[in-house]
């Protein structure tokens, strides 16, 4: 049967779709153990910053590989309960701008913070308050370098 991944643009499609998945879940479920679940999202956001540099017939594959290692990171360390609502950072109405949460990150100074950060940054190009929260999220649950 046809693949759609198989068609290099719906392979970045679905890539982009799972590095959002993965940020979202961070915000709701990144408690479960903060810093290795970070690479639920940055691993594929990774590869489809590489993809410009990659052959086309390669796309489908490195979704298929990115997909299976976020499918991984999660499986073995995210908890079976998502934080629930009250307890989770939000951005909403705040006028918290993604520059000030990558501003936050950068003080933090923990590599994972920022790296989950920067993932947001690009889920969140115009405006996606979860992916955001995720963001702020890393920051509070990682201990910051000092």
């Amino acid at each position: 049967p046809d693949n759609p991944a198989d068609r290099p643009e719906e392979a970045r499609q679905h890539l982009t779709e799972l590095v959002r998945a993965a940020t979202h879940r961070y915000a709701t479920h990144g408690h479960g153990e903060p810093i290795m679940l970070v690479h639920a999202a940055t691993a594929p956001n990774a590869v489809l910053r590489a993809l410009p540099a990659l052959p086309r017939e390669l796309w489908a594959p490195s979704l298929d590989a990115a997909w299976a290692a976020s499918a991984a990171v999660t499986a073995v360390y995210a908890p079976a309960e998502a934080l629930p609502a009250d307890r989770l950072p939000s951005v909403d109405g705040a006028g918290v701008t993604p520059e000030e949460v990558f501003a936050h990150a950068a003080a933090h100074g923990d590599e994972h913070a920022i790296k989950l950060t920067d993932t947001a940054l690009d889920v969140a190009r115009t405006t996606d308050p979860t992916a955001l929260a995720a963001a702020l999220h890393a920051c509070a649950m990682i201990d910051p370098v000092l």
